[in-house]
């Protein structure tokens, strides 16, 4: 006769809570009768958990057991999901937050009873399992990445990255290392996935282990390189509904490794940043995914991070930086940029101009003949949709333009250029390089 635990008999009527695998393919669904079901399931997962809630009240203390099997179920709808209502992800925050006590041995007993086994079958090629160290050669040779595309069990079970994002969450830099080898194997399986969808979640997932994971772990166990070329191939994935978001995400966690793991003003740390910038953004992004504006405007969302750990080496790519940033300002008939895509690029501009600040006077004509040329196609633009903001950062920009640390050889010479535009139209011009005094950039 099999024995029961508490565990086992407080989820005996709760498997339901198992988020259905359909859920991982939710966008590309077709059937009705499938969508049907789904919808159906979401509204009983409620019903489901506010029953679990009114069970938990009823006992006093909870073992780590049944705490770690609560988590399983419930921290899977802890996230902004198509299997998740809004009141669904607010009552499971309410059980996860008056009936568990995340200690390193009840996240521990969550990955080591849960997660592992979902992974087992699919093990990372480049990583000790039981370690959470990098190998020195891949494992099963150099075709062992296709074994590990195979089967990939792992992907029925849509809420694991909720249930990972909670753990980590809740991880502390003294306890990371005891679960260092419960944490690498899954995070690195998302970030090295072949679809745009895991590496998101994967990127995601590595970026929350980085707040917690001291450098010395990173570099000791290897993953600090693992992570640093899975993030830049992550920069390949150009043409994916994902591609926007990932790149914001792939761009900033490679900022925080890098800044994490090297020294400043190290060759390591100026090398990586560059092939960030240099490879990946110019050299990839800006050359392959030219005509997809979502892409593009994410790409220029990052630049501001990128240069300002960069600092004045991000000169070497002014050629390319300044062009590209000052191309959406221009008007043209046959382009049309949104006014949000605009204010990325006048923002990334300065961060720019700031950065690679004794080298921004040879470009101060290409900047100052792109704010010039914005700024009249918005003079007969309603306040609305954005134009004031970006009208406010072509005010700044042209601040910036004239303060002496960013034009210091020729700033007598940036003023009488104002002085001179101005004049020949004051009431359009006279608002843009008349800057109020209490508007204040720090160059």
């Amino acid at each position: 006769m099999t024995s029961t635990t508490p565990a086992d008999e407080i989820f005996a009527a709760y498997d339901d809570l198992t988020v259905p695998s359909e859920f991982a393919n939710y966008d590309d669904l077709k059937y009705p009768d499938t969508i049907v079901h789904l919808e159906t399931w979401k509204r009983k997962a409620y019903v489901l958990l506010s029953s679990l809630r009114d069970d938990l009240r009823a006992r006093e203390v909870l073992d780590s057991r049944t705490q770690a099997k609560v988590t399983w179920y419930v921290a899977g709808f802890d996230g902004e999901d198509p299997w998740v209502l809004e009141d669904t992800r607010e009552l499971a925050r309410d059980i996860l937050s008056s009936f568990i006590t995340p200690t390193s041995d009840t996240l521990e007993r969550v990955l080591c009873d849960f997660v592992k086994p979902v992974f087992q079958s699919n093990p990372h090629p480049l990583l000790n399992a039981e370690t959470g160290r990098k190998l020195p050669r891949p494992a099963g040779g150099p075709l062992g990445h296709l074994d590990y595309l195979e089967g990939q069990e792992w992907k029925a079970y849509p809420a694991l990255s909720n249930v990972l994002s909670w753990c980590i969450s809740h991880t502390d830099s003294r306890s990371v290392e005891k679960l260092w080898h419960l944490y690498i194997p899954p995070v690195m399986t998302f970030l090295d996935d072949h679809q745009a969808q895991y590496k998101l979640r994967g990127v995601r997932l590595a970026s929350l282990l980085l707040l917690v994971a001291p450098p010395d772990l990173l570099r000791r166990t290897g993953i600090d390189t693992l992570l640093f070329n899975s993030f830049k191939t992550c920069l390949s994935f150009l043409h994916n509904p994902e591609t926007p978001d990932l790149i914001r995400a792939a761009v900033t966690a490679s900022v925080q490794l890098t800044e994490l793991t090297t020294v400043p003003a190290s060759s390591t740390r100026f090398d990586q940043l560059c092939s960030v910038l240099g490879d990946s953004i110019i050299g990839n992004i800006w050359v392959y995914a030219s005509r997809e504006p979502g892409t593009l405007q994410a790409s220029v969302d990052v630049i501001p991070a990128v240069v300002r750990a960069l600092g004045i080496g991000a000169a070497r790519y002014l050629k390319a930086l300044i062009p590209q940033l000052t191309f959406p300002l221009v008007p043209a008939p046959e382009k049309e940029s949104s006014f949000s895509y605009q204010l990325s690029s006048v923002r990334a501009l300065q961060a720019v101009m700031k950065a690679c600040a004794p080298r921004i006077y040879k470009w101060r004509g290409m900047v100052l003949e792109a704010v010039l040329k914005c700024w009249t196609d918005l003079a007969d633009s309603d306040e609305v949709n954005g134009c004031a903001e970006l009208k406010s950062e072509l005010r700044s920009t042209c601040l910036i333009l004239k303060t002496e640390t960013v034009c210091e050889p020729v700033a007598s010479e940036v003023e009488a250029e104002y002085l001179r535009i101005r004049e020949l139209n004051v009431a359009l011009f006279g608002p843009l390089l008349q800057p109020s005094a209490s508007m204040e950039v720090s160059a």
